[in-house]
Order: C-alpha cells, then structure tokens, then sequence
C-alpha cells in the first residue's frame, strides 16, 4: 500500500493509531536517549578540558613575561659630562663605581712643510703613499704627471687619506704662511702610525724615522668598582657585562643598573593568581554524585592527576644552587596552603629582591646560567608540553572527541532504525485501519438489510 496516500491514521478505526505509534517508538527510544545523554556528558568534560587548557596556558603566559621583564632593566650614569651608558645586555641591578684617570687617544701628525695652496701638487713623479695603523696596511697610488687631467694636489691627498676607510684622518691646518697635513690616528696605542714608503713631498715627524708625532696615543685608564681596567678605546663593551660605556674625560662617577621591582612583584601575584585559578578549577569539577551516580569531567582522571603532580612537585623542588642565599619559593615568600593554593608575601618578595636581585633571578630564571631550569621557565616549559599537541592534554581532548564522534555514529544508526520502524508501525496501523472501516461499512450495509427484512415482517 502507498503510504503517501495516507494524511489521517483513525479516520477507519475511530482510534487514536499515530499516538499508539509514538508511544511505541518511544519505548524502543530508551537507547537513542542514552546515548544523547552520553553524547552531552562528554561535550561537558570537552568544554571542562577546553577551559583548564586555557587556564594553563594564561599561567605559562604569564610566566613568560615575567621572565621576558627580569631583562627589562634602564642604566644610567650619575654624571653623563662624564661618560654614556647603554644596555647591550641582561647586566645584574645594582651600582659600580668608576674613576677615569686617561682617556684614551690616537696620535697627531703634522707634516713639516708649508705648502702655499691646497691645489700645490705634493708628488714629484708617479708613486705611493703607504702607512701602516697598528698591523694593517694602507697604501694611496700618486700620480704628478703633467699630462693628465688630475695631478695629486695637496687637498686631493688629503681627500685620498680619508677615503682610505683606515680610520686615519686628514685634514689641512694653515699656519699664516702656508698649509700643513694633520693626521689623527684612532683613539689606542694599538692604532699607532707606522709611514712605509712616502713619494710626496711632505715629511712628518723627524722625517726619518716618524717616531715624533705631535701628539702621542695612549690607552684608557681607569678603575672599575676597585677593580684598575685598560682600554685602546673610550668605548667599554661588556666591561661591565651587558653594558657599553663611552667616556668622556677624567674623573668619577656610578653607573646605576635598575630593575622595576614593581612590576615584579605584580608579575607574581598574576602568577599565583592564575596557579590558584588553575587548582580551584580542576577541584570544583572533581566531584562524584552518589545518589545520581555521576562523575565529573576530572573525577580520577590520570590526566588531570599527572598536571597536578607537576605542578605541585614544582613547587617544593629547590632551586638556586648550593651557593645561593635563596634555594625555594617559601625563601621568596611562596608558600603553599593546606588545599593546594598558593600564599603570596609581597613584602618578603621585595626584600629578596632588593637583598639580592641575582640570587633571586637564579630560583625563578635559570639557577644555571642558560639553562632555563629556574621555577619559572620549568613551569613555563611544562604547561607547553602539556598543551603542546602531543601533550597530555591534547590527547585527553582527542579520546573525548573521538568518543563524542562515536555516539554521533551510534546517534544516527539508532534514529535510522526508529525512523524505519515508525514507517512501518504506520504502514501496518494504516492497513489495520483500512481494514477495519472497511468490516465496519460491511456491519453497517448488513445492518441495514436487517432492518429492512425487519420492516417487511411487520
């Protein structure tokens, strides 16, 4: 029979046939609720999971930059007549003390003869002018023919001098009768003058042996907090580690190396902020219902366990090394509270740091230099691998949707089956209810022929 034709189940019967349907479907309905239910329970626990890793990863976030603002430090000199500083580096807080006895300086040459015009050519013949700063060679090819268009004048050679990029300067001084050369040397004894072979005109020095400059060079002399320091430059690179400092002339002054402490101590009590976030939040969906029988999303789950041993065991290891004033957290004014949520002492916090700023960056950075394993780059790098997409996380949300994609399946199998079993519980009520108006228009006709052989009777 064709269902379509088919629009009122009853109209035959006089019963209420699609509500005997449902109720029917309904009964066999029991495990297509079951696992809609399921279905819904694990995409809560999805959703639980979802926001513990966003938990985590605000924590590691956090953790990062207070890291990133242990670097953030300013440097500044007491007197800057005096010298500049500049950061090139992480130097460690505090105060170094400097005196400036020499500067350093390069040499002066002056040539000893007056040449009447900057245009006078200074070459009797082609030739070279070749000089030595320190170890290396430098040589400028002279040219005085008459032929050609452009002779070595005197303001070409000196011109010559300074694009050698030799760090030698040239330069014309006129003396009220006529020109001389000056030639400066970088700053150094190591930059010294050394002429190899002359074919000008001009002599320096003694004109023999050019051991007579003007002026002679000299190194930088100077002590740093007691300690007496030499260099060929008035430029110090890491002399004081992560700092570069330019003197100016000679005397004394501090250079003053500050951290934010600040903004330190508000770095940690975001960190402790985001821990305790963490552990009330796993705690809160950690229960079991006995009466419902219901468990929540981390109720023994080996996963959550395992992120709570991590970070717990974090917090009671000892960091710093045998040398330092500070090895834990509880020495920075961490502790932890009897239901597993941190306690922050901002006042001991800030008197560690200002006790000792590097002892401090070794607990929470790195206890050995580079290597990352302070409390806060461990615990940076732990949630990492947790939330990383290999990491335990990440494979517990796998399983919960790979488990929600199965019900899914199940879901349709199951809707398929009651949708072929209601097609056919109403093809068979509608030829039940065909059949029945079809006896009960046969009643009626029988019916009606009685009572007319009845009425004939009478």
């Amino acid at each position: 029979m064709d269902l379509g034709n088919f629009t009122v189940l009853g109209l035959g019967s006089g019963l209420d046939l699609q509500n005997i349907i449902d109720k029917l479907v309904k009964a066999d309905s029991q495990p297509l609720i079951m696992a809609q239910s399921q279905k819904l329970e694990y995409q809560t626990y999805l959703q639980n999971f979802n926001t513990l890793e966003n938990k985590l990863l605000t924590l590691s976030n956090d953790a990062n930059q207070m890291i990133s603002d242990f670097t953030m430090q300013s440097v500044s000199v007491s007197d800057d007549s005096m010298a500049e500083a500049r950061l090139t580096g992480s130097p460690i807080s505090g105060v170094h003390n400097i005196t400036v006895n020499t500067l350093a300086q390069g040499q002066t040459w002056v040539s000893n003869e007056d040449v009447t015009s900057e245009s006078d050519s200074i070459v009797n013949g082609n030739g070279v002018f070749t000089y030595k700063i320190g170890d290396k060679e430098y040589t400028i090819n002279l040219d005085n023919n008459v032929l050609s268009s452009t002779p070595t004048t005197l303001k070409e050679f000196v011109d010559a001098i300074n694009n050698n990029d030799s760090g030698l300067q040239a330069s014309l001084l006129y003396d009220g009768s006529g020109y001389k050369v000056v030639l400066k040397t970088p700053e150094g004894t190591n930059n010294n003058l050394t002429i190899v072979e002359n074919d000008t005109t001009l002599t320096f020095g003694d004109g023999n042996g050019n051991t007579t400059p003007a002026q002679d060079s000299s190194d930088a002399s100077l002590t740093i907090d007691g300690i007496s320091v030499t260099s060929h430059s008035n430029t110090l690179n890491d002399y004081i580690p992560g700092i570069s400092l330019t003197l100016k002339k000679t005397g004394s002054f501090s250079v003053y190396v500050q951290t934010d402490y600040s903004k330190l101590v508000q770095d940690m009590q975001n960190i402790v902020k985001d821990y305790n976030d963490v552990m009330k939040y796993i705690k809160d969906n950690n229960n079991y219902d006995d009466q419902k029988n219901l468990a929540d999303a981390f109720f023994c789950n080996v996963t959550i366990e395992d992120v709570q041993n991590r970070l717990s065991n974090l917090l009671v290891d000892s960091y710093g090394g045998s040398n330092s004033q500070f090895q834990s957290l509880a020495d920075l004014g961490i502790t932890l509270n009897k239901d597993g949520t941190l306690h922050f002492d901002s006042a001991k916090f800030l008197n560690a740091l200002n006790t000792d700023f590097k002892d401090v960056k070794k607990v929470l950075v790195e206890t050995t230099t580079g290597a990352g394993d302070g409390f806060l780059s461990l615990m940076h790098s732990d949630i990492n691998q947790m939330t990383s997409n290999n990491g335990e996380i990440e494979l517990e949300k796998n399983y919960i949707n790979d488990k929600i994609d199965s019900l899914d399946n199940q879901i349709d199998t199951i809707q398929k089956q009651l949708d072929q079993e209601r097609t056919m519980l109403t093809l068979t009520f509608a030829q039940m209810d065909e059949y029945i108006g079809y006896l009960k228009s046969q009643s009626n006709y029988m019916q009606q022929i009685f009572d007319s052989m009845n009425g004939n009777k009478k």
